[in-house]
């Protein structure tokens, strides 16, 4: 047998969404003596990682934009994932770091990541953000008036210039305005780009933009937008300037993406009672018809996208605009090429693993699987996370074949892993290891909560070397809100 398909075989979706995995996992998976050694010295929940996969995909990623001899700079999105061994590899691969608060600006500096490498996109940046940011000489994107009045304001008195990048929205694609709550529209950019010109201190470095999701025909309109705005704000000037276009590089998780459709087709027929439940009392998890009569999106992470990586990155840069390529118009612009990859970046790189705690019914006869970790250490702002889990057997009796729901440990109705339901073909037991696939990009960390105080997870790396211990992450040494073994 297959040792990868025999990995499956005591836990999987009714209908399965089974998850690609990464050689390390399943080496670590299919060693549950190991796993479970693991669990015992570092306690459950734990964040099993390896960065390994981190550094091939900033190899693929920047030898995809070489090959275009444009001038690039990644910035790893760390909101992605807190832990700093990645933010140790982007460092030492010579790439830079996008920010989104006081911690996360300081902990880079504090790993030795040059300022000039390190952008702050920060949702909401204070005083004391700023002032952080000024010090370190990081590059400060600003995302409307405000934010620029305080930057004038703590820029006072100062003998450093400060490099600033403009966040931009307003663009169209297809006729269709793009919506974003936050930068400058591009009407007021010329205004602004005026007043920063006035400025002593600031110096404008760049331009911005983050569209939400993860279209590349969008990607291509604000590039093509942009690029008039640099000539006009650059002119002949020959000083280095960036345009970052964000982040949202699409990915694909699943081993078959054909199950994605084979599992919403399912989920259609369940909800119009042509075959039993799928899902939680029967839920849509998001997916109602329009007026149209046309199936809704499922709220769920995204887990099937066919145009993923860097074939997306390489549709962008080779599409026509006018005359010439994103590429060469890029590079007639000599204009540094950035993105803010996170996802992308982490994928294959973590995953994490719980005990199984009860099994009990519902009060409608349901089976449910209690397992010791909360909906927060597995979830990012998607309601459902949409992969199978893996279950590694304990030493405990598991009784007969069972499909239920996986509870976890905060005291609500709602709080359930995954709406999803699960076939345990072999039983399940008190002690087993629940493997959630996968995590590291945003689900392990983005919404995690100590809510009823429960201590977080903790984050450790495996070396290369199999016999290797594993290692626990700077962001967690020396801490003590931490469970025990």
């Amino acid at each position: 047998m297959n040792p990868r398909q025999s990995l499956f075989d005591h836990c999987r979706g009714v209908v399965p969404l089974r998850p690609r995995l990464e050689d390390w996992m399943v080496d670590l998976i299919a060693d549950p003596p190991r796993l479970h050694a693991l669990i015992e010295e570092f306690g459950a929940p734990l964040n099993i990682q390896s960065v390994e996969p981190f550094s091939r995909h900033i190899a693929a990623l920047t030898g995809c934009v070489a090959d275009f001899d444009l001038p690039f700079m990644p910035m790893f999105a760390r909101k992605a994932n807190k832990c700093l061994t990645y933010v140790q590899s982007a460092r030492d691969q010579g790439i830079g770091i996008d920010t989104a608060s006081h911690a996360e600006v300081e902990q880079c500096l504090a790993q030795g990541v040059p300022g000039h490498r390190i952008v702050c996109t920060a949702a909401v940046k204070d005083r004391a953000l700023m002032a952080l940011c000024v010090a370190g000489g990081v590059t400060i994107v600003l995302d409307n008036s405000d934010e620029l009045a305080l930057l004038e304001e703590v820029s006072q008195g100062g003998d450093r210039t400060i490099s600033v990048g403009l966040r931009l929205n307003g663009f169209s694609c297809g006729g269709r305005a793009i919506y974003s709550r936050f930068g400058f529209t591009l009407s007021e950019v010329p205004g602004i780009v005026a007043r920063l010109e006035r400025s002593v201190a600031l110096r404008l470095d760049g331009l911005h933009f983050h569209l939400n999701g993860y279209s590349a025909e969008e990607r291509i309109a604000a590039i093509s937008q942009t690029l008039p705005m640099v000539a006009d704000i650059r002119g002949d000037c020959s000083r280095d300037f960036f345009l970052d276009i964000g982040g949202g590089i699409p990915m694909n998780y699943l081993a078959d993406p054909r199950q994605w459709d084979v599992w919403l087709a399912e989920l259609d027929k369940a909800l119009a009672g042509e075959r039993d439940p799928i899902t939680q009392h029967n839920d849509n998890l998001g997916r109602k018809r329009g007026p149209d009569g046309a199936p809704g999106t499922v709220d769920s992470y995204p887990v099937a996208q066919s145009l993923v990586q860097t074939d997306w990155m390489r549709q962008i840069l080779q599409a026509p605009d006018g005359d010439r390529t994103i590429a060469r118009r890029l590079r007639d612009a000599h204009v540094t090429l950035r993105c803010e990859p996170g996802r992308s970046l982490l994928d294959g790189c973590g995953m994490t693993v719980a005990r199984v705690a009860f099994r009990k019914t519902d009060s409608v006869g349901e089976s449910v699987i209690g397992v010791q970790m909360n909906r927060t250490q597995s979830r990012s702002g998607f309601s459902e996370s949409a992969l199978d889990p893996l279950m590694v057997p304990g030493k405990g009796p598991r009784g007969d074949a069972v499909a239920g729901y996986l509870a976890g440990t905060y005291c609500t109705e709602s709080e359930w892993l995954t709406r999803r339901k699960m076939a345990f073909p072999h039983g399940v037991g008190v002690g087993d290891l629940m493997v959630f696939p996968n995590t590291a990009g945003y689900l392990m960390h983005f919404l995690e909560s100590r809510s009823h105080q429960f201590p977080l997870a903790r984050n450790i790396f495996l070396r290369s070397d199999p016999d290797a211990s594993a290692r626990l992450d700077g962001i967690d040494q020396g801490g003590h809100d931490h469970p025990t073994g």
